[in-house]
C-alpha cells in the first residue's frame, strides 16, 4: 500500500469506543511524543517515495527500503538517550530522523552529493553516518558491524580513562551508555554476528542487538536459515550468564514501547547484553533491484501490508482516541508538501563529486601533522620516561636502566619491545590485545605479585610484547580469545572510543578470518564517514619464511598483494631494529589503521649470511615517515635493487657478493609497501636504468609487480633492461630447509639474477 493509500485508508477509520486510552499503556510518553513518533514514521516512508521518485528521474541511482521497520526505529531512538552509540545497517533512516537528521541531508545522500555531510556522497542511500548524533557510520557487508557493537561494548566498559594526550580526551561515549545494534534477520547468520553476541556476553558488556526479523533476507526465507524461524534460539544457553532475550512484535507500538524500555533498563544496569528478535514487515523489496512478488506468496505479501506499522499505529491511535483520523491524515499532508519542497531545492543545484572530493578522504595521514602530534608527546613524556625506565629496571622488568637509545646495536625482536614500552609510556590512551601476548592470564594476574615473581610470564609467541603486562597491568594488556575477527572488532570498538588499540594477529597467514573487519570496515571507515572519524589502530602481525626450516603453510606466508590493494590501510615492513622504532612511532600518530609486518626471521637475527643487520635504537624524538624508501650504496649506478622487510638484507649481502665481481648496486628498503616511494624509486631507474625487485611475495599481485608496472607506465624510457622480479614461488612454502630453498628467493638466485640483468 502506497503512501498516498495509507492515507486515504487512515481517513475512514474510526474509533473503536469514546473511551480514551491511559497513556500508561504508551510508557507513559505524552503526546507530544507519540505524535513525533508517528511524524517521523511518516517522514520516513515520503522520503523513500521520493528516492523512488527520483529514481525514476534518473537523479538517484540506487533505492533499498526501510517500510516495515519505521516503529522499532523510532521506539529505540526515543527509549534510548540521545548520546547513546548507535550501530545500525541500511534499514534505519527512521532512527536518523528521529536523532534529527534533516530531511534535506536524505535528498542529498539519494543524489549522491558530495554536500551530504553524512557520507559526501561516497555511499548508496541509507547508509547512514552522523557521528555528532552517535549514529556511526554504516557498511553494506552486514552482520560484521555486530562485532564493532561488540568491541565498543567492550571499550566502554573497560574503566582505563582516556586522557586524550594521543586519542579522544574523555573518550567518545559516557561509561554509562548502551550500545545499540540494529540488524537484519539475514545477516544473524554471519558467525560475526554469533561471535559478537558471544562477546558481549561473556564480557558483560552494554550492548542491545535488535534483530528487525521480517522473515526475509532478499528472497531467502528466515525458516530456512533457522528451524523455528527464531534467530535468538541458538543462544538460549547463554541466558545463565546474563544474556536477557525478547521476542515480540515490532509492528505493534505498545508492545514495543514496554519491551524495548525493559532491554535498555536491563542492560544499563549492568546485569548483562540483551538480544531481541523483533518481528517487522518488509513493504518494500529488498532494492530496488528486486521484486518480492516474484518468490512471496500472494498471502504472505498481504501479510506485510496489513501489518504496515503506519497503518497499525495510526488505529491504534484513533481506536484510543490520542489522535483523531484528521490529525493523522494532516501528518500526511505537511510531510508531503515539506519533502516536496525540500526535494526540488536541492535537486535544482546537484553537485557532482570532484576527485579530491574521493581520493582526498581515504586518508589522513600528512607527515608534518603527524610529527607535531608526535613532539608534543615526546615534550610531555620525555622526563616520565626516563623515570619509567629507572622504576622498570628495579622492578627487574629491564636489564639495564639505561635508555634503548643509549645501548649497543641490537635485535629487532629487542627493539619492537622497548618501542612499545615507549608508546605506552607515552600515552595513556594505548591498549594491547591478542592470543598470548599477555605474560599471564588474568586469573593468574589477580592472585598478586608475589606468585607473578615467581613465574618469567609469556609476552608473546615471539616475546615482543614480554613484560608489558607487567608494567602495564591487565586493562593495557590482555589475550584475548582465539578469534581473528574478534580482535579486530574489539580494536575497532577501542578506537571508536578513542583509545588507539594494538591489536595482534599472530600470525599474517590467520589474517583471513578478520579479512572483512580489516578491508570492508576498518580500512574504509575515513572514507564512508566523509572524513569525520579516524580509526586509528596498529595492526602488529608477524609475518614470512626462512625460519630455518621450521615454517611452512600457514606459518611462512609473506604475500602481501591482498593488504596493499586495501584502501585506507598503510602497511609497514621493517628490515632492522631502527627502523622498527621510527615506523612503530610514525603508526601510532599517523591518525589511520596500520598493518604492521614483523618479519619473524629478522626477530633474532644478528647478521644474514655474515652481513650485520643489527642497528642503534633511534633517540625518542626519531621517526620513519610513511612512503619514505631508506637507499643504501647511494652512489652506485649499475644496477638498483629494490626490496624491503627480510629480502632487505638478503640483497644487501647479496650487493656485497655483487660488488666483488665489479657490479656495483644501489639498494632500496622501501620499508613501507603502502604508500610506495615512487619519488626515490624514480630517481633510482633514472640513475641506474637497470632495475631488479626482489620480494618475498609471491607474483600473482604481488608487491614486484605492482612496482614493476609502475616503472614500466612511468619510467620506460630511462631503461636499458627489462625490469626483473624475484619472488617466490607460486605455491604455499613447504616445511624444511629444502622448502625454504625452492619455495622462497635466496642471495644465490639475487646474485645470479643481477650478472645475468648486467648482461642484458
Amino acid at each position: 500500500m502506497a503512501y498516498y493509500e495509507i492515507r486515504d485508508w487512515i481517513k475512514d477509520i474510526k474509533p473503536s469506543s469514546d473511551k480514551k486510552a491511559s497513556l500508561e499503556e504508551y510508557g507513559g510518553l505524552n503526546l507530544e511524543i507519540l505524535k513525533k513518533l508517528y511524524y517521523t514514521m511518516v517522514l520516513t516512508r515520503r522520503i523513500e517515495l521520493e528516492e523512488k521518485i527520483l529514481l525514476r528521474k534518473g537523479l538517484c541511482k540506487f533505492f533499498i527500503g526501510c517500510g516495515g521497520k519505521e516503529l522499532i526505529d523510532v521506539v529505540a531512538a526515543q527509549a534510548l538517550k540521545i548520546d547513546d552509540p548507535f550501530i545500525g545497517y541500511y534499514r534505519n533512516k527512521a532512527f536518523d530522523m528521529y536523532r534529527g537528521v534533516t530531511i534535506k541531508e536524505k535528498i542529498l545522500e539519494a543524489v549522491g552529493d558530495p554536500r551530504a555531510e553524512a557520507t559526501g556522497g561516497m555511499l548508496q542511500p541509507a547508509h547512514s553516518s552522523y557521528p555528532e548524533l552517535a549514529i556511526l557510520p554504516q557498511a553494506s557487508p552486514t552482520g560484521s558491524h555486530a562485532m564493532e557493537a561488540a568491541g565498543l561494548g567492550d571499550a566502554i566498559k573497560n574503566p582505563l580513562p582516556i586522557i586524550g594526550n594521543a586519542g579522544l580526551p574523555g573518550g567518545r561515549f559516557k561509561p554509562d551508555a548502551v550500545v545499540f545494534c540494529a540488524i537484519g534477520e539475514g545477516a544473524t547468520s554471519s558467525p560475526e554476528f554469533g561471535r559478537a553476541v558471544f562477546y558481549s556476553t561473556f564480557g558483560n558488556t552494554p550492548n542491545i542487538f535488535g534483530i528487525y526479523n521480517c522473515g526475509w533476507a532478499i528472497s531467502t526465507s528466515v525458516k530456512e536459515q533457522f528451524p523455528d524461524g527464531n534467530p535468538t534460539s541458538c543462544y538460549i544457553g547463554m541466558q545463565k550468564y546474563g544474556l536477557l532475550i525478547k521476542d515480540f512484535d515490532g509492528t505493534d507500538i505498545k508492545e514495543s514501547i514496554k519491551e524495548f524500555r525493559e532491554m535498555a533498563d536491563y542492560v544499563r544496569s549492568g546485569k548483562g547484553p540483551s538480544i531481541a528478535n523483533i518481528n517487522v514487515v518488509r513493504m518494500e523489496s529488498h532494492s530496488g533491484s528486486d521484486d518480492q512478488a516474484h518468490y512471496m506468496e500472494h498471502d504472505e505479501q498481504q501479510y506485510h501490508i496489513n501489518n504496515d506499522p503506519l497503518r497499525k499505529v495510526a488505529k491504534t491511535y484513533i481506536d484510543d482516541n490520542l489522535f483523531t483520523a484528521d490529525e493523522i491524515v494532516a501528518i500526511f499532508n505537511e510531510v508531503d508538501i515539506e519533502v516536496k519542497k525540500i526535494s526540488t531545492e536541492v535537486t535544482a543545484d546537484i553537485r557532482t563529486k570532484t576527485r579530491d572530493d574521493i581520493l582526498g578522504k581515504v586518508y589522513s595521514y600528512r607527515k608534518d601533522k603527524a610529527e607535531k602530534r608526535w613532539q608534543k608527546l615526546v615534550h610531555e613524556r620525555s622526563q616520565l620516561r626516563i623515570k619509567k625506565y629507572s622504576e622498570y629496571h628495579k622492578q627487574g622488568i629491564f636489564d639495564t636502566d639505561e635508555l634503548p637509545e643509549n645501548q649497543p646495536p641490537m635485535m629487532m625482536r629487542k627493539a619492537i619491545n622497548y618501542s612499545l614500552f615507549d608508546l605506552f609510556i607515552m600515552s595513556d590512551d594505548t591498549i594491547l590485545f591478542g592470543e598470548d601476548v599477555a605474560d599471564f592470564p588474568i586469573e593468574t594476574f589477580k592472585k598478586g605479585e608475589t606468585l607473578l615473581s615467581t613465574l618469567k610470564g609469556k609476552g608473546g609467541v615471539f616475546l615482543t610484547t614480554q613484560n608489558l603486562q607487567r608494567a602495564f597491568g591487565p586493562k593495557r594488556v590482555f589475550n584475548t580469545p582465539l578469534d581473528e575477527a574478534g580482535i579486530l572488532g574489539r580494536a575497532v570498538g577501542h578506537a571508536y572510543q578513542g583509545r588507539i588499540p594494538f591489536p595482534e594477529i599472530q600470525f599474517i597467514d590467520y589474517m583471513s578470518p578478520g579479512y572483512q573487519q580489516l578491508k570492508d570496515r576498518i580500512a574504509t571507515t575515513y572514507q564512508r564517514s566523509n572524513a569525520k572519524i579516524n580509526l586509528p589502530m596498529i595492526i602488529r602481525t608477524s609475518y614470512g619464511g626462512y625460519k630455518q626450516g621450521a615454517g611452512a603453510m600457514w606459518h611462512s606466508e609473506a604475500n602481501l598483494g591482498a593488504f596493499i590493494n586495501i584502501p585506507g590501510l598503510h602497511v609497514a615492513i621493517p628490515s632492522n631494529a631502527g627502523d622498527a622504532a621510527g615506523l612503530l612511532r610514525t603508526a601510532f600518530i599517523c591518525g589511520d589503521p596500520a598493518l604492521f609486518c614483523e618479519a619473524v626471521a629478522l626477530y633474532n637475527r644478528r647478521d644474514w649470511e655474515g652481513y650485520n643487520i643489527m642497528t642503534k635504537y633511534p633517540p625518542i624524538e626519531f621517526l620513519v615517515p610513511f612512503g619514505e624508501a631508506k637507499v643504501y650504496n647511494q652512489d652506485a649506478k649499475d644496477m638498483v635493487i629494490i626490496s624491503y622487510g627480510i629480502t632487505l638484507p638478503m640483497s644487501l649481502k647479496a650487493s656485497e657478493i655483487l660488488a666483488e665481481k665489479g657490479i656495483l648496486c644501489r639498494v632500496i628498503d622501501l620499508r613501507t609497501v603502502k604508500p610506495i616511494d615512487w619519488n626515490t624509486i624514480s630517481t633510482a631507474v633514472k640513475e641506474c636504468s637497470r632495475v631488479m625487485i626482489v620480494s618475498e611475495d609471491r607474483f600473482y599481485g604481488g608487491v614486484g609487480p605492482t612496482i614493476a608496472g609502475y616503472i614500466a607506465d612511468n619510467l620506460f624510457d630511462f631503461l636499458d633492461a627489462p625490469v626483473k622480479i624475484l619472488s617466490a614461488q607460486d605455491a604455499r612454502v613447504a616445511y624444511g630447509l629444502d622448502g625454504d630453498t625452492i619455495c622462497l628467493p635466496q642471495t644465490a638466485d639475487v646474485v645470479n639474477m643481477a650478472i645475468a640483468l648486467t648482461k642484458y
